[in-house]
């Protein structure tokens, strides 16, 4: 089991994770950690000259410092804390720290609070508005409303989704007054600026829901997306595209990697061509949380593509989810796109090959073999996932993503190239966005005729 450095690297950072996981779960006060602390001080003098024994010691008390790190992230609520004026009616001021997120009817700011009526507050409130007068990143506003406790509904515990983005907290129609803008930090500001003059040009070029799909698959932007047409990604299993998921990132990356390498170019310069393609969409986008995951995952699976070392390639995926868990622990219990994320990844390294041998004699066209190769090994290894948490299986998955993933990386290179020439040939725009409405019209009728079919979904 300790044979090589290798595996003892591997054994010490999943003894962190499960202590992450254990305190995730399992409320584990300071009496049993100090017990366990000193059962291992004990155990050790007998028997650290032991190596599987010495190595099991050291393990236990990672996994103490992985119980530690999470109870550490959980914020003691204080008069310090703004989560600990809940149900009062308050007037604070505070700055919106993360971009708008925009909804059918309104809008929602993660505002950070920097003092309530003279005092010295701090901590994140869920501020909901309406969409007009409209409110952006960096701007500093003043607010009275009456703070609630996020709660959960329909099963969904939206209260843990906003804790593990340090949410306690949240407001609706409040009265809200604009102190002034640009007070964020100035490259991102630059970035959103960029990112809505990009949101406008497909708008003024696409119809709907052409355009709305285009800026949720393109910018991550999927609140805008008709209700209706959600559902049917759901019902086809395909809602993957309108996210910035881990198994959306890697799926394109892997198809990207494998039709460069079928186009005979050197292996070495496709990969550095698809990971800067990589940096420069989470640039583009604003560095999202879960574009930041999404895209390490698909890094690290097409390094293992690169590679061709299993070995390696499922060490950086353990070694990349310690640094998320440890950066904030709450995404191992709480963060859905996470988890998928991960199991996707699994998936590719381990049973995409399986599924390589299987598909040797089917011919590859428009990456149609890869497409199934991936998908296969990824929804397998997703689905109990999917299931537990949304409860909906897809019969009809597997048919609908091989029917649209082919296309999805050709949508993404000749979407990407309209709108950035859109920025240089204005008066031509309309006509760059022809495929990319052509190719959009595909996938959306594909969705919608798959997600007549009966029994396409299963509900638990």
């Amino acid at each position: 089991m300790f044979n090589t450095n290798s595996k003892i690297f591997r054994f010490f950072l999943i003894c962190f994770i499960i202590g992450v996981a254990l305190a995730s779960f399992i409320a584990i006060n300071d009496f049993w950690l100090f017990l366990m602390g000193l059962l291992i001080m004990i155990g050790s003098v007998f028997l650290w000259s032991k190596k599987f024994w010495r190595f099991i010691f050291i393990g236990v008390i990672i996994i103490v410092v992985g119980i530690w790190r999470y109870q550490f992230s959980v914020p003691k609520i204080d008069e310090t804390k703004i989560s600990f004026y809940v149900e009062q009616q308050v007037f604070f001021k505070g700055l919106v720290v993360k971009e708008a997120d925009q909804r059918i009817n309104h809008t929602k700011l993660t505002v950070e609070v920097q003092g309530l009526e003279n005092k010295k507050v701090n901590g994140k409130v869920l501020v909901g508005v309406p969409l007009y007068p409209k409110y952006q990143y960096g701007d500093l506003v003043s607010i009275s409303c009456k703070l609630r406790s996020p709660e959960p509904f329909n099963g969904f515990a939206y209260d843990r989704y906003l804790a593990k983005s340090d949410i306690y907290s949240q407001c609706s129609f409040p009265r809200v007054k604009l102190i002034s803008r640009g007070n964020g930090d100035y490259l991102l500001t630059k970035i959103f600026e960029f990112k809505n003059k990009l949101k406008l040009i497909i708008n003024k070029n696409l119809p709907e829901p052409q355009a709305s799909l285009f800026s949720a698959i393109s910018l991550g932007s999927r609140r805008g997306v008709p209700q209706e047409l959600s559902d049917k990604f759901s019902i086809t299993g395909t809602s993957h595209l309108i996210a910035i998921s881990g198994m959306h990132i890697t799926i394109i990356t892997v198809i990207l990697m494998k039709i460069g390498l079928a186009l005979y170019l050197p292996r070495k310069k496709v990969f550095w061509l698809v990971t800067l393609m990589l940096i420069g969409y989470v640039t583009m986008i604003g560095f999202p949380a879960s574009a930041v995951r999404a895209s390490t995952m698909g890094f690290l699976a097409m390094w293992a593509l690169y590679l061709g070392r299993l070995n390696q390639s499922v060490n950086a995926l353990i070694f990349a989810a310690f640094v998320m868990i440890l950066v904030n622990p709450k995404i191992l219990r709480d963060d859905i796109g996470f988890q998928l994320s991960f199991c996707a990844v699994i998936g590719l390294i381990y049973m995409s090959p399986m599924f390589e041998k299987w598909l040797a004699k089917m011919p590859s066209y428009l990456g149609i073999k890869e497409s199934l190769q991936m998908t296969l090994a990824a929804q397998i290894t997703t689905m109990p996932l999917i299931i537990f948490n949304f409860g909906r299986l897809s019969l009809i998955g597997l048919l609908a993503n091989l029917l649209v993933l082919p296309v999805l990386p050709y949508l993404m290179i000749v979407g990407f190239s309209a709108l950035l020439l859109s920025l240089v040939f204005t008066s031509y725009s309309f006509y760059l966005f022809w495929p990319v409405f052509f190719i959009l019209s595909y996938l959306i009728k594909v969705i919608e005729w798959l997600s007549l079919v009966p029994l396409a979904a299963i509900n638990f």
